[in-house]
């Protein structure tokens, strides 16, 4: 954008017109005003600055709006003052604006730059407390929408709390449901952190506000679950996070996967969305991982680092104390989880294939009474049936009457999982996270149930798929089940073993090597 090849119109906030068709030459001369404080501009930095004669600034134009090809510029005095007037400068074109008021139209745009400035300020003033600071102690947010994800940043959190040079502060979110179109669901990330004992803040809503709270409280490091800015409010999202150091531990235990979409040139979703451009720290699970990340990443991988992953530890640990949620008595039955994947639609991942597997899973159930079959399905799984409009409401809760009345099937959803797998002999499962994670437990065996229409592996995912079972149909997985349970043959056990090698070069350590390279590395 050159500023001398446009025109512009200059307005008060309230829509008055001062100027019409002002240009801005190459010398420095602003043509087309009136007044003695507006003859002059220059850029410095980003923003645009109109002086006068003896080039004292008077309006400092610092946000840009771009609508098509034409732009619109929103600034302020720069007049000492508490209420300072504030401009907006419009490219001819854009200006179909009367002189009197501003048109409708054009509302809800000054209202985003009215909030851009206001966000500005407050990063203006935490900048400004950074620098006459007097803590040595490193502060750092978790701002937590999901529970069922925590288990890949407990750890981190603990061992902060546990070290009196962090000062930690946990705050929860809701998230987005697509069903319902809203966010929701803050109270079972607050009842979770409850649970645990966790001390957190709430930001249930007017996030607006909740911005202002996160700014007030000044962090260093901000830890934010997921990369995707659609699963959270738009006041936590990357662009106005940014004033702090944001850092990622993935949601999921390891990436296996090459694409989300059948999108020729998609943008790498692991490495390479614009909050992974923008974290000053992204925690990378192995060194495989870290040369695909590297490849993919636009900054080349300067800030990813090999740490290990904290989740994958934590279900390392949880062999030491399993629990089964079905209690029966007598000789101990084979137990095999069913974790049915949620991405049941066309064009996505394409994993999931409950609505056409659960029948065949309830009839399983009732014909081998000599099996415990425990449903651990996706946490979105129900909500997927409901937005896809594959079941109603009433559907999903009558089939889980009908999974849960049987001696030998139990339903389990939130929390942890890491218990259940230790306790577990076997898993069937359509895929993603589990297909990784479940292999933690490589004395175990793994069923794949194949959609034959999902994203392609990458190639960490290629040698995870080898310590795997594959079945097309329930009929398959009964009858894989069934020859191990008689011959007790595994001959994919050995290719599990290298593949837990593999994910965890330094089993337990992640979030000791996390945190202590955030000590290392931060400069406060």
């Amino acid at each position: 954008m050159k500023l001398t090849e446009k025109t512009f119109d200059l307005f008060q906030e309230d829509g008055s017109l001062l100027e019409k068709n002002i240009r801005f030459q190459e010398d420095g001369r602003v043509l087309g005003v009136q007044h003695f404080d507006r003859q002059y501009w220059s850029v410095v930095g980003t923003q645009i600055v109109l002086t006068n004669e003896h080039k004292t600034p008077s309006i400092i134009f610092a946000c840009c709006l771009e609508h098509g090809d034409l732009f619109a510029f929103f600034g302020q005095s720069a007049k000492d003052g508490n209420n300072k007037a504030r401009f907006i400068l419009f490219e001819t074109g854009a200006a179909s604006v009367p002189a009197v008021a501003p048109a409708p139209d054009l509302t809800p745009a000054l209202m985003i730059l009215e909030r851009k400035l206001d966000h500005m300020r407050d990063t203006m003033n935490l900048v400004s407390q950074r620098s006459s600071r007097s803590s040595s102690k490193i502060k750092v947010l978790f701002l937590i929408h999901n529970m069922a994800l925590w288990d890949s940043l407990r750890d981190v959190y603990a061992l902060m709390a546990a070290r009196d040079n962090y000062e930690v502060i946990v705050a929860t979110s809701p998230r987005y449901f697509p069903a319902t179109q809203d966010y929701q669901a803050e109270d079972e990330v607050h009842q979770g952190l409850e649970q645990q004992s966790i001390p957190h803040i709430r930001f249930k809503d007017d996030f607006e506000s909740a911005l202002q709270v996160i700014k007030a409280i000044a962090p260093d490091v901000i830890f934010r679950q997921m990369p995707w800015e659609v699963n959270t409010p738009e006041p936590f999202q990357t662009q106005h996070l940014n004033f702090a150091r944001l850092c990622y531990v993935p949601y999921y235990g390891l990436n296996i996967l090459e694409k989300l979409t059948a999108e020729e040139n998609e943008q790498d979703f692991s490495a390479d969305q614009y909050f992974h451009r923008m974290c000053w720290r992204m925690y990378c699970e192995n060194e495989p991982l870290y040369q695909r990340m590297k490849e993919k990443s636009l900054r080349g991988g300067d800030n990813i680092v090999v740490s290990g992953h904290p989740k994958l530890d934590r279900l390392w640990e949880s062999r030491k104390n399993p629990e089964w949620p079905i209690k029966s008595e007598g000789e101990k039955k084979f137990r095999l989880i069913w974790a049915p994947h949620h991405t049941i639609g066309n064009g996505w991942l394409d994993f999931g294939i409950f609505p056409q597997t659960f029948g065949d899973m309830l009839q399983w159930a009732e014909d081998a009474q000599d099996i415990e079959f425990v449903l651990r399905p996706h946490p979105l799984l129900f909500n997927s049936l409901l937005f896809y409009k594959l079941f109603n409401e009433q559907q999903v809760e009558q089939f889980k009457k009908l999974w849960n009345r049987l001696p030998n099937t139990a339903l389990s959803e939130g929390g942890d999982y890491g218990s259940l797998l230790a306790a577990s002999d076997g898993m069937i499962t359509e895929g993603v996270s589990f297909l990784a994670e479940y292999q933690i437990f490589h004395d175990k065996p793994l069923i794949f149930l194949d959609s034959q229409r999902h994203r392609g592996f990458n190639a960490v995912g290629e040698k995870i798929m080898r310590g795997t079972y594959n079945a097309t149909t329930i009929q398959a997985a009964r009858e894989i089940v069934d020859s191990y349970r008689q011959k007790g043959n595994d001959p994919l056990a050995d290719i599990r073993k290298e593949n837990f090698d593999m994910m965890m070069p330094w089993p337990g350590k992640a979030a000791e090597r996390i945190v202590d390279d955030i000590q290392a590395n931060i400069a406060l």
